[in-house]
Formats: structure tokens, sequence, C-alpha cells
């Protein structure tokens, strides 16, 4: 120990002999260090602590696959099927079933459209969560007309009810229907996510029977001893025998598990997460490169140094250590400056995300830097104080005794030395090629899913939205029809309103639904073959707003009626599927199944695919129907301002307009399409905002790397140059020979960086649609910016080469 300290403090003498040199490469080391603290403590959070429950490794997801989309599929649940995996599964101790709800609060302050979730007597056995007051649901309350019970969040219970004490036992209005608040839950209750009440799940025989309906999620809980494989094959013994009873509803039809985390965090966060990792990692190793050459420098000035202390018996493992211990003092300055790199980057995440975004990132209340988060902080940063110091100290623990300590002697480095210090910005050059080829093609296929509206204008569209209750006044079509009739007239005469529509689903949403759809002639004889498209319920001028031209027919005008023929209009990618080669138009589908009782619609027009949700790379079937013979009872409104200005302004006046219409319907998600399109998108803008910061960084750390060495040839060189200029040589000959050793390091660089490059873009296709590997563009951008980054930090040491006085340079030992 005291052996340790000794060669500590000499560590932080030398360290303070050259503040210049130390502070460049703490700051190096700290961004590097920041950077993987910062993702360390977002993945940390998602991928880690998602959820705040016990036993999650027991805890699992319940989905079925449909014939459509394989086994890869995580599809919701029948109601049959939830009833028999309880009834007849053998691997769980218990099994539950919830779906989402939004509802409309009213009777206590301004209504409100708040988040609600249907759930199963049991879920809070299942998911147990610490209760503020009252009780949870009793087994008999899960029953058509007994389901009149509510239990509040806490969030919703502070805010909407002033935390009142004596909430447990009162009533509140759900959709103008009365409902007893029977507890109130935790800030721990955090499932279903960004639920805000949950409401008891209550089906009649005839829904727990439905086969052909998937709307529930499922979440079951292992018997102990008990493994996912054996759940898996339990559960698909139960779909076998269900597909040979119900072909119709279940032929085709299989079971896909995974772990309730994986459910909550997905798949392409967690792809995002590794993503982001692995560059900040990538980022470590060129900072590390980065100090490395620098110490290679500094340990050059030391030759004198270290060869006396070989001299006078200093082992080579003692003069290792000594440097290591160095390396390791610049390692910790270096984890001062990335702990308040990371804190900024920490804080900066998570403000910019919007609130009802963040309610649905598992795990992201437990973003920061805590104890677990500095312990890995002080780690790298030991591991890169070694591994930035460690070729260097091996190569200075061997110094040349006679020719050092000869008088006057120079103690240049060995070729090996030279070799090793261009190797380093080689990989400096191939890391940040891959970076920034990775930020670029990310960047580039997130402008271009920004850009495939081509048609609409999102910053000039305002888009709200109203949630109609099932139950009276509005449990018929013609009451639905004729509200939204009433609120479109108020809300298309507001001023400045140019036009006004009704959707189901805006562009890029995310939150859109499929339904099953028959063609007349084209019977299913099977579950295999169900037809599914994204349907959307919307009035005439919806396509002109959206600007969607039609490829064939027409569609629909005001005389389509609920009195009149059944129309549709079906998207290109519907027409291509079931009609190739021959005309879509006068051909007959319905919703639903062949033999129920929904009538056939006739199609009148073929209009151009729309992208509904970002994450998917293939375009989704849509089915539009007039809303006058469709009335939905959940609806967008857009409207279309003129004359520019922020369309978020409108926004009290919208919601006038509804209220007057009925002052017990809310108007939410008041934003612009921009806006919402943005919110829906926000994941892969910040990875993509991430990877573009990374690669920057790198970019800089790799041309500091390019100057340095430029910078210590032309210094090592001096003696040469000037003889050079002594027998004639020009200035741009000088320039040349430094150039042509910077550029051959650009070279190996990008020859390296560039297949590695190719095979992330790669990976990245399957992330976002919009990214292609084979994007030579962004190649040879990305070389180009390389390049020139090389240039100028070659241009700087090749300039003073040429200022050699030769009379100086060859007077130099």
């Amino acid at each position: 120990m005291r052996t340790f300290l000794r060669e500590l403090r000499f560590g932080l003498r030398m360290v303070a002999k050259a503040p210049g040199a130390s502070l460049v490469a703490m700051l190096a080391l700290g961004l590097g260090i920041g950077a993987n603290t910062a993702i360390f403590s977002i993945a940390n959070g998602i991928l880690l602590h998602p959820l705040p429950y016990a036993h999650l490794d027991r805890m699992l997801d319940l989905a079925e696959h449909s014939p459509r989309s394989g086994p890869a599929d995580f599809n919701s649940v029948s109601p049959a099927t939830f009833q028999d995996w309880t009834q007849q599964a053998h691997s769980f101790s218990a099994i539950a079933a919830y779906r989402y709800d939004q509802v409309n609060l009213s009777g206590e302050g301004t209504p409100a459209m708040v988040q609600g979730a249907l759930i199963s007597a049991n879920f809070f056995d299942l998911l147990p969560s610490r209760l503020l007051a009252g009780r949870t649901f009793l087994p008999e309350e899960a029953r058509p007309g007994a389901d009149r019970e509510v239990i509040l969040s806490q969030p919703l219970w502070e805010h909407q009810f002033a935390a009142n004490p004596r909430i447990v036992g009162q009533t509140v209005e759900l959709d103008q229907q009365a409902y007893t608040v029977v507890g109130v839950m935790s800030k721990q209750a955090v499932m279903p996510q960004a639920a805000e009440l949950w409401m008891p799940l209550a089906l009649t025989s005839q829904q727990f029977n439905a086969r052909g309906d998937h709307y529930l999620r499922v979440i079951g809980e292992l018997k102990p001893g008990v493994t996912q494989a054996q759940a898996t094959a339990d559960l698909a013994a139960i779909a076998a025998r269900n597909a040979a009873a119900y072909p119709a509803t279940n032929q085709g039809w299989g079971v896909n598990l995974r772990t309730l985390s994986e459910r909550i965090v997905g798949q392409e966060t967690t792809s995002y997460v590794l993503l982001l990792l692995g560059a900040v990692g990538f980022l470590l190793l060129i900072a590390c490169a980065n100090v490395a050459n620098l110490q290679f420098a500094r340990a050059l000035g030391r030759n004198h140094e270290l060869a006396i202390r070989t001299a006078l018996g200093a082992g080579r493992g003692r003069l290792m250590r000594q440097m290591l211990t160095e390396n390791i003092v610049l390692g910790l300055g270096g984890a001062l400056v990335g702990i308040a790199f990371a804190a900024i980057s920490i804080k900066l995440v998570l403000a910019y995300m919007p609130a009802d975004v963040a309610v649905f990132i598992g795990g992201w209340d437990q973003i920061k830097l805590d104890r677990t988060a500095l312990f890995f902080t002080l780690a790298i940063a030991l591991a890169a104080g070694i591994l930035a110091g460690l070729a260097p100290a091996w190569h200075a623990s061997r110094p040349d005794l006679n020719s050092t300590l000869k008088e006057g002697g120079r103690g240049a480095i060995g070729h090996s030395r030279r070799r090793l210090r261009a190797a380093l910005v080689v990989l400096q050059v191939a890391l940040a090629l891959i970076l920034l080829v990775g930020a670029g093609l990310m960047s580039e296929g997130f402008n271009a899913l920004l850009k495939i509206d081509h048609g609409y204008q999102p910053e000039a569209t305002l888009t709200a939205a109203v949630n109609l209750p099932r139950t009276p006044p509005y449990a018929t079509p013609s009451a639905r029809k004729a509200f939204f009739d009433q609120a479109l007239a108020k809300l298309a005469a507001l001023p400045g309103v140019t036009d006004a529509a009704i959707a189901d689903f805006l562009p890029l949403g995310n939150n859109l639904s499929q339904g099953y759809f028959s063609i007349e002639g084209q019977p299913a004889t099977d579950a295999s073959q169900a037809r599914y498209a994204v349907t959307q319920s919307i009035t005439p001028n919806f396509f002109s707003m959206m600007g969607l031209r039609f490829l064939a027919g027409h569609g629909f005008t005001a005389s389509d009626g609920p009195d009149q023929p059944g129309v549709a209009v079906i998207s290109a990618s519907i027409a291509r599927r079931y009609w190739p080669g021959r005309g879509a138009i006068g051909q007959h589908i319905k919703l639903g199944q062949d033999d129920s009782k929904n009538p056939w619609l006739t199609v009148v027009g073929v209009a151009p695919d729309v992208q509904w949700a970002w994450g998917d790379n293939t375009v989704e079937s849509t089915l539009y129907l007039p809303a006058a013979q469709q009335p939905h009872n959940s609806a967008y409104f857009l409207l279309r301002r003129s004359g520019g200005g922020d369309v978020t302004s409108l926004g009290a006046a919208a919601r006038q307009a509804v209220a007057s219409v009925d002052a017990n319907l809310p108007l939410y998600d008041v934003k612009s399409l921009a806006e919402s399109i943005h919110e829906s998108t926000i994941g892969i803008a910040y990875v993509s905002v991430m990877l573009s910061v990374a690669g920057l960084i790198a970019l800089v750390l790799a041309a500091i790397g390019v100057y340095g060495v430029m910078a210590y040839l032309v210094s090592e060189r001096l003696h040469e140059f000037g003889i050079r200029r002594s027998l004639g040589a020009s200035s741009g000959a000088i320039v040349g020979l430094v150039l042509r050793r910077g550029g051959g390091m650009l070279a190996w660089g990008l020859a390296i960086g560039l297949p590695l490059a190719y095979f992330l873009a790669r990976g990245l296709q399957s992330l976002i649609m919009g990214i292609s590997a084979g994007d030579l563009a962004t190649y040879a951008g990305i070389s180009f910016l390389l390049a020139v980054m090389a240039l100028i930090a070659c241009v700087v040491p090749a300039v003073q080469a040429t200022r050699v006085d030769p009379l100086v340079a060859l007077r130099e030992p």
C-alpha cells in the first residue's frame, strides 16, 4: 500500500507537471466516459428496471400470433382463448387480462379525457401495488351490471380531485355513467402503462365465447420451477385443440410468450438502446486511442528519465506500473468531467421528452445518476486509463540506454512505435467513420420519414380528438352522426379555418387498429386466410386535406348518407393484392366475416397508400368508409388554417365549439399535426440526435488524433526537413511528404471503416424505414468529411514544416 501511495503521489506530480496535455487527456476521456455513463443510466432504467415489481422473471406476456403475421407476431388475445387458458393451462399460478379504454371524466371540475383500463378482478393480485385508500375489485364486480366501480391512480386523485381524503365511496361520472370510487392506487401501480384509472373487465357470456375478436392483453405468472418453454408448449397444445375444434376462427393461430419486461420495453427500444451503447463504446475507444497517442508523445520526452531509472535498477514492471498509475489518474480526472457531462446529458434527455409520451416508456422515471451509474463510471474510468496507457507504458518501459544516456542523444522513437501510433489514428478514423455513417443514415431515414406526407401540410393542420361514450345518448349510429355533423359545422365556421375533416387515425400516429374484412366471391375458408386492414371512417374532404389523388374512381360525396347504399374507398395495396391486373371499382367488400350481418359495400375509389405507423416498413392496407354511414365513437377533427401563424391558437375556440354541442365531452390531444408526428416519432429522433452527437465528438477526437501524430512527425523530422531544404527541396515537396503520410492513415481508416459501416447499415435497415445500406451518397459524403478533417489536421503541421530554417535544423543533434 505504501508503494502504491508513493506511486500515486508521483503520478499526481507528473500529471500536474504537464497541465495542458493532462487537461486535453482528461477532456477526451471525460467525453467518452460521460457519454457511456449517460447511455448506461438510460439502459439501466429502461432495460433493467422497467417495472417496479418482484418476480419479473416469472411474469410473462401471453399473446397469440395470427396466420397473417407469422410466429414473430404478438397479437392481442380473444376472450374465449383467455378463458381457455385460465381453465386449462397448468403452467401458471395466475392469469389476468386487461384492455385500454379511454373515458370522459365529468362532474368534477373541467371535463377531461382520461386513460382508463378494464382489468380482470385478480389483476392487482398478480401485479401488487400499494393502496393509498380503499380496496381492489371483488370477483363479483366482474359481471355486467355490477361493474360500476373505479380505482383512481394517485396522480389523477391529486390533480383532478385535489387529493380528497374522503374520495372512497363517492361517485364520479365516466362517459356520463355513475361509478363508485372504491380505491386509490399509489404511483407504484404502473400497469397497464399510462393508466389513470381502472375499471372491472366485465364481459357477457356471449363476449367471453367470442373467438374472432382479439382485443385483450394477458399476463401470467409462472408456477415455481416451470420454464417459459414449458408454458409455451402448454398453451400451444390448447391452441392446437382449438384449431381443430374451431377452424373458422382459430386455424393457423398460435401462441407467443415473452417476459413482461420484454413486452414493456419492446424489441425496437431494446435495439435502439443497444445501438447507442455500442456507439458510445466506439466513442470511448476513440478517446482512449487519442490519449494513448498523447502519452506516446509525453513518454518520448521522458526517455532520459526512464533510462536513468532503469540504469539505477528499476525493473520493467515497476516502470509500467508507474506509467499506468499516471494514466489511471488521468482516467479518474476524466471521470469527474464525464459525470458532469452525463448529468447535463441526462437532464436534456429527460427534459425534452413529452410527458404524455414518457408514461409509455417503462423505466423512464428510473433514469438517473444513481449509485450504480457512479460505480459504472468509476469502473470504465479505471479501464479507460489502463487501456489508454498500456501500449505507451509498454514501450516506454524499454528505453534504449545507449542512445538515450549518450550526451546529446535524441532518444527518437523506433519504427514499431511509429507504426503503433499510426495504427491508433487509423483506428480512430475507422471508428469515427462507422459512427458518422450510422448517424447519417439514421438522420436521413428520420428526415425521409417526416417528408413522406407530400400532400398534407402538418404545420398548418390542427388535430383534436373526441371520444363519445358507447352508452346513451351516443349508443346509436344516428346519435353519433348528429354530434359529429354539428361539431364539424361549428369548427369549420371558426375564423381562419379554411377546411375541416374527420378521421379515426392520423398519419404516422402509431395509434391505428386493424379490422377483418371480407371480399365477395373470395371467401376465406379458414382463419389462415383472414384479411385485415386499417379502417378509417372519414368525411368526404379528408382526401383533399391529405393531398391524396385518386388512382381510380372517386371519393365520397355528401349524398353518401346512412340511408344510401354502402360505399368504400380502398388503398392501392388492397387493389394490387386482391384484384391484380383488373379493376377494383365496383367490387364488393364487407366488414367482418363473410357470414356476418354487415352489409356489402361497393368500392368506388382507389387511393394512394398512407403510412400510419412509422415503425412498420410495410405500408398498411387501408379501408375508408364514409363517416355518415359508419360513425365511430372516437375520431380526430382536422382543421386547416390559412394565412400562416400558429395553428394551435385555434385550440381554445375549438374547445368552445365542441362544448357548445355537448359540455360533457372534452376535446383532447389538441395540437398541430406536425407536433403529433413529432411526438410519435420522438424515439427515433432521440436516437438520431444522440448518434449525431456521438459522431461529431468522434470527428473532433479523430481530428485531434491526426493533428497530434502529424505535429509530432514534423517535430521528429525537423533535422531531415532541414537537410532536404538545404539540398533544394521546395516547400511544396515538404508539404507533400507530410500530406502523403496523413493521407495514408486516412486511406487505411476508410478501407477498414467502410466495410464495417456497411454491415452496421444493414442492421439499421430493420430499425427504421427509409434506411438503405447501399446509400452511396452517405458513404461518399462522410468519407469526404473525414478527408477534409484529415486535410485540415495535416495542413497546419505541414505549413510549420516549410518554415523550418535549414541552418537551425542542421545545428540540432
